[in-house]
């Protein structure tokens, strides 16, 4: 009962913060977490024991030893549910447990789809797997089955196509419920789709398929990785290289590490070190006064120099210096910094616009 007074009175307290801010953070303070808006603001005051990013409009806190969804108006959808919640919202939906079944909510709290599986997963792409007794199948948003419980374990759609297992092994399933491969000597799968390829192997060879199950890129890599951004890293012999959605060649194979596309650059490594290749194959940031280890996001990449960190652009220029403790990622135009062991935020251009002020900070999400 204290409980869920002390949910209540949140509830009451914060139900008057308008959130008319488009991106949203958690944060520690000192002792609890919140949420802030890009200007600094607390939207959700800090007195959580921990938050998870906003998804589909709702944040997930810990109050105690409970999880609570919280919307965009700073209200506590489920103060008083008798449900158990633990996973984020994905696509609207959110997963929740109830009598040892699971089931599903949607964003003002409201079960939509009765709990009745033994295991469910999040939606996505508009379909969620879910587990009926010792079978996997498929449900759309409205819980009607798109495909029939038949399966021993399942993976997410990806690419209008996902990874399911038999008892033969691991195969696909498309949108249109055909199955591939169609026998076993056809080719061998390995992962999910990825830019509408997955990579598979055939006589210890590499080669990529389509939503369709077709050979469009034949086995004959020692090795390869994901499609992003139209490019694959593959290896030929001892060195990688990237290929198209055609097979043809972005950049010869001539590096001893390379990584998949992100925000258009991928990180590669030669004797000279680490630095990156845009999609037009030109290396960037080779032979670079700072340390690259990391990957792009949202046009910028963390770099090191003299044990001080910054960031580069996708020229290779260090448009932020390298003046910080450690950093975060851009997302949605923000990065979180840490000077003098505490993190506050900048923006592009370098300038701080979220004082030092939070033990730890994550990155802005759009509402």
């Amino acid at each position: 009962m204290k409980k869920i007074i002390l949910l209540l009175s949140i509830t009451f307290f914060i139900h008057n913060i308008t959130i008319a801010q488009n991106y949203v953070a958690a944060v520690l303070d000192k002792e609890f977490w919140g949420y802030i808006d890009e200007n600094g603001n607390f939207i959700v005051p800090p007195m959580y024991n921990a938050a998870k990013d906003f998804s589909s409009g709702m944040g997930l806190i810990k109050n105690l030893s409970d999880w609570y969804y919280i919307n965009k108006e700073g209200i506590i959808i489920n103060s008083t549910s008798n449900y158990i919640t633990r996973y984020s919202f994905s696509e609207g939906f959110a997963r929740i447990e109830q009598n040892n079944l699971w089931g599903y909510i949607n964003t003002s709290g409201k079960i939509i789809i009765q709990p009745q599986f033994t295991e469910a997963s999040d939606f996505k792409n508009g379909v969620a797997a879910v587990r009926s007794r010792s079978l996997w199948g498929f449900i759309d948003t409205k819980g009607n089955y798109f495909i029939e419980p038949r399966f021993k374990d399942t993976k997410n759609f990806e690419s209008g196509v996902a990874k399911v297992k038999n008892d033969a092994g691991w195969i696909f399933i498309n949108s249109e419920k055909n199955t591939f491969p169609i026998n076993e000597g056809q080719y061998r799968i390995l992962k999910d789709f990825s830019d509408g390829m997955a990579f598979v192997i055939k006589n210890k060879l590499f080669g990529f398929i389509n939503t369709k199950g077709q050979l469009v890129i034949q086995p004959q890599f020692e090795d390869v990785g994901d499609f992003n951004n139209g490019f694959a890293p593959v290896q030929v012999g001892k060195l990688w290289g990237y290929i198209n959605k055609t097979g043809g060649y972005l950049v010869n194979a001539k590096y001893d590490f390379a990584k998949e596309f992100k925000d258009g650059m991928a990180l590669v490594k030669d004797n000279s070190g680490f630095f990156y290749i845009n999609t037009s194959g030109q290396e960037i940031g080779k032979n670079a006064s700072y340390e690259i280890k990391y990957s792009f996001s949202d046009g910028y990449a963390r770099i090191i120099q003299n044990g001080r960190w910054g960031f580069i652009d996708k020229s290779g220029k260090i448009v932020i210096s390298a003046q910080y403790e450690k950093v975060e990622d851009f997302n949605n135009g923000l990065a979180a910094v840490l000077s003098n062991g505490k993190w506050g935020y900048i923006n592009k251009n370098g300038e701080l616009v979220i004082d030092f002020r939070f033990r730890k900070a994550y990155g802005f999400v759009k509402l």
